[in-house]
């Protein structure tokens, strides 16, 4: 934001730099109005903003139809709400897995996966947390209420979907 002159103020500099930016739409839109007077009100509604917010400002302009008036530029040098901001992709990250890393968890995982096809009607298998939370409950250590009923749930849920629930009657005994 460097200006001509040391002694012009933020509001004749950004006058230029909008007239600049919008030609005689700009002057027209002023016309009549006591330029000195305005720029120091625009100086004056400006302090307090940094000058990087400023500069977002006049990035701005280059996409608004028409020149702002004092409160729509303070609006333009208003950071982008964090919804419209843009974050670094994960997968850019500086501190990347090594090949060998990889290929070294890789192996973990098709080591667990090949045990779960060896043996899919293993009792526990898919919700072995749930059948250790209650095996702790029942040893006396805290776990919660919400916890003990979530991995309840869990099992049946998982009982009923791979078939090994035992059932106490018959289905649709109840029906009269």
């Amino acid at each position: 934001m460097s200006s001509t002159s040391s002694t012009e103020s933020r509001g004749a500099w950004l006058w230029r730099k909008m007239m600049q930016v919008y030609g005689a739409r700009f002057l027209d839109m002023w016309e009549g109005v006591d330029v000195d007077e305005m720029q120091v009100t625009w100086t004056e509604g400006l302090r307090g903003l940094s000058r990087e917010a400023i500069q977002r400002g006049i990035a701005a302009l280059f996409h608004a139809k028409h020149p702002p008036t004092l409160p729509e530029f303070i609006a333009l040098c208003d950071p982008p709400s964090t919804m419209h901001q843009q974050h670094p992709l994960v997968l850019t990250a500086e501190n990347r897995t090594s090949p060998e890393q990889a290929r070294e968890q890789l192996a973990k995982v098709r080591e667990v996966a090949q045990s779960i096809l060896r043996d899919p009607g293993a009792p526990c298998n898919g919700i072995a947390w749930a059948h250790r939370l209650v095996e702790r409950a029942e040893r006396g250590e805290h776990v919660t209420l919400q916890q003990i009923n979530c991995a309840k749930a869990a099992i049946e849920l998982w009982q009923i979907t791979h078939g090994t629930m035992r059932h106490e009657r018959e289905p649709g005994s109840d029906d009269e």
